[in-house]
């Protein structure tokens, strides 16, 4: 008998799993599921439902890992980890992207991600992941370990900030626009989806951050997260 057969459910790694696509949640559900020490205990489809879904679990359903995709709708895994730092809520986020670049990787790192892992990888990999990140370590590729650690020790910047209590209500397009932000995409992405110019949608942020008193991206987010707006 395997040693992880008689653990516990009380001893097993409780895991919020975010995903957009459901295919590919229901496949990563199945794959934990296999695992004896492994057990999903919540699913969300962005950034947005996993929040919802941790204001009302039940205590004994807390995750002890929230493993995420990096890019989704409304609030994608970058937006997600700010937001539960802004909350106060101490849970380690392991994301998985599709994407293997350097960009990609310093944006996890800098919003403070513990594991960053390409969807690519072996079964097992993911699974040891989650057990290292549980333990109080990280999962991250080995060749940007070293950079991770550099960006972190250098960022002393306070995601904390005070927003108009009262923001003016933003237009029907700029709404549009701050929805795709909280998505994860960038200007040039947006322009593109709305038919505009790169310049227009520098435009509409700028009116955004300063209705909404905040100053950048990621502050819009958690701010229009807390008003119901996305």
């Amino acid at each position: 008998m395997s040693p992880n057969s008689v653990i516990g459910m009380s001893n097993k790694i409780k895991i919020l799993l975010v995903e957009d696509q459901q295919l590919v949640r229901e496949g990563l559900k199945g794959l934990l599921s296999l695992q004896d020490d492994l057990r999903v205990v919540g699913e969300a489809s962005d950034g947005a439902e996993a929040l919802e879904w941790l204001g009302q679990c039940a205590v004994d359903d807390t995750p002890d890992i929230v493993l995420s995709d990096m890019r989704m709708p409304r609030l994608d895994g970058l937006g997600l980890i700010r937001a539960l730092a802004a909350r106060g809520l101490r849970l380690p986020v392991v994301l998985l992207t599709t994407f293997d670049d350097a960009a990609a990787f310093d944006e996890a790192a800098s919003a403070g991600a513990r594991g960053f892992l390409l969807k690519a990888i072996r079964p097992e990999t993911l699974t040891e992941a989650l057990r290292e990140v549980h333990a109080g370590g990280t999962a991250l590729r080995p060749s940007l370990t070293t950079r991770m650690e550099a960006r972190t020790a250098s960022s002393g910047a306070d995601r904390s900030f005070t927003a108009a209590d009262r923001p003016d209500p933003l237009s029907p397009k700029e709404l549009q626009v701050l929805r795709l932000v909280a998505s994860g995409r960038s200007n040039t992405e947006i322009a593109t989806l709305l038919g505009n110019s790169e310049g227009v949608i520098k435009n509409h942020c700028s009116a955004i951050f300063s209705k909404m008193g905040v100053r950048d991206r990621t502050q819009a987010v958690l701010r229009a997260i807390d008003l119901g707006w996305i």
